[in-house]
């Protein structure tokens, strides 16, 4: 066993040729994994589950907030290589002066109007005492908000000149402040000491990044401000059409907490936040690796060989996103327990179901990058927009035909796997054998695992339930070996 660990390792180092970014992009991505997990659960352990529901409600409020930036620092990813291939200093000094111009006049004041509809959003979910709490902590949340709006800017620099280990170190020291503030502020502030510590996270981030900047001499001024009407035209026409995406991603989850906190519940939305974030930090880790598909395969088209790319990429990915998947369904009791400092059997069905939508999400993350670099990225809006419309769609009906909580966790999960088909048919025109991964014996043999462990859960058997998911992993493992072995490990 130890011998195959050590040539897995082995393998995935050589295979995916990981480099110094991409070993950051995965650092920072476990970095603010475990930060969110431990200060959710010291939310939940020290002030109690409904306090979790509310901050849970700030940071779907915040997130919407990030419409405010009108997709305007998006656009230096896609046109500053080209300026920096070109030496074309004072074009790239224009265009962020025009961007920090933006994010003062334009974004700032959206950003303060759209504290009204946040208040309004949490009047209509919760009582006069957690909206009280709520309305106190807002403010603090939107100001670190419009702050990361200024940070995004040097960000997006650092990652256009292939900086991202830059970016990455910033960002890991702000996530360490957050935790560690956090940690000395919540027993005496209770939820506004997190919002302080929040707030104090990106207002570090923004003073380290421009450091960094200046010590590096990477621009003639570290924080020119001015308005060019070409770079304005420019990061408008591109950002607003990345911002419809945004949009749709970052609807999706206030959405849901929407309908759950409305229909069953601000104790079930605090269980829904705990499952998804146990589940996403996998998640994450994968997608921050995945980064580097979007130019692979715009070179590969060009060399007439992205399907053969397109399958190798897709066999690793499908083998990685199971693993994950199947590591969470064997310490999901243990990271329930973490949290909850007991069995808590709802947390435990919640974080299973949703584990099998971002698991489809995982896999199909391939595809989605896929399609941004085969030029297919209008597609991609009508992907976010159906998985919206399939949460919508499901919760009404479930308002009038059932209010059983395990209904209301799998909407979610629905509407992912229905999305990563729909993401599949998007690349069907560029790429062949896109719907693979519905046949993969990895992906079958998962769900089977998946839905056998949230029977044993909903029968609520004790004793099997601690059983099942140590027998289902350890025969995956045993299917591992075997593949391995017979030199078929990476194909499905």
């Amino acid at each position: 066993m130890l011998l195959f660990i050590k040539k897995i390792s082995t393998l995935i180092f050589t295979t995916s040729k990981f480099n110094k970014n991409t070993i950051w992009l995965i650092t920072l991505s476990v970095v603010i994994a475990l930060s969110q997990f431990i200060v959710y659960a010291l939310i939940n352990k020290n002030l109690g589950k409904e306090f979790l529901g509310v901050w849970s409600l700030v940071v779907a409020a915040t997130s919407i907030g990030q419409i405010s930036n009108l997709g305007f620092s998006n656009s230096l990813v896609r046109y500053l290589p080209t300026m920096i291939l070109k030496n074309q200093k004072e074009d790239i000094n224009k265009m962020i002066g025009t961007i920090n111009f933006t994010n003062l006049i334009i974004t700032l004041p959206l950003l303060i109007l759209l504290y009204f509809p946040a208040v309004f959003y949490a009047t209509y979910l919760l009582s006069p005492s957690q909206l009280l709490i709520f309305k106190s902590i807002i403010p603090l949340s939107m100001g670190a908000l419009f702050i990361n709006n200024l940070f995004s800017v040097y960000s997006y620099l650092l990652d256009a000149m292939q900086k991202y280990y830059l970016r990455c170190i910033v960002q890991i020291t702000g996530w360490v402040f957050f935790l560690v503030l956090s940690v000395f502020f919540m027993p005496r502030y209770g939820l506004y000491g997190i919002a302080m510590a929040f707030f104090i996270q990106y207002l570090v981030q923004f003073g380290m990044v421009l450091l960094v900047i200046y010590f590096k001499k990477l621009l003639p001024k570290v924080a020119p401000f001015h308005f060019d009407k070409k770079s304005f035209q420019i990061v408008s026409s591109f950002g607003l059409k990345s911002q419809s995406i945004s949009i749709l991603v970052i609807f999706f989850d206030p959405l849901v907490k929407f309908f759950i906190t409305k229909n069953i519940g601000l104790l079930a939305t605090a269980n829904y936040e705990i499952g998804n974030k146990i589940v996403m930090q996998a998640r994450n880790l994968l997608v921050s690796a995945n980064q580097v598909i979007i130019p692979k395969i715009v070179i590969q088209k060009e060399s007439g060989t992205e399907n053969h790319y397109f399958e190798g990429i897709l066999a690793k990915n499908i083998f990685f996103s199971i693993s994950a998947g199947m590591l969470l369904l064997l310490f999901t009791p243990l990271a329930v327990y973490f949290f909850s400092s007991e069995h808590d059997n709802t947390l435990i069905l919640c974080t299973i179901i949703l584990n099998v939508g971002w698991v489809c999400n995982m896999i199909t993350s391939v595809h989605y990058y896929c399609s941004i670099g085969l030029d297919k990225i209008g597609r991609l809006v009508l992907y976010h927009l159906t998985l919206s419309l399939i949460v919508i769609v499901l919760y009404f009906f479930l308002n009038h035909y059932s209010h059983l909580t395990v209904l209301y966790y799998a909407v979610p999960s629905v509407a992912l796997f229905v999305g990563s088909i729909y993401n599949s048919y998007i690349l069907s025109k560029k790429i062949n054998n896109v719907f693979s991964w519905l046949r993969s014996g990895y992906f079958l043999y998962f769900v089977v695992a998946s839905f056998f462990t949230l029977g044993f859960y909903l029968l609520n058997v004790t004793t099997l339930n601690y059983l099942i998911m140590p027998v289902f992993f350890l025969i995956y493992i045993c299917g591992l070996l075997n593949q391995y072995k017979t030199g078929k490990l990476f194909t499905h």
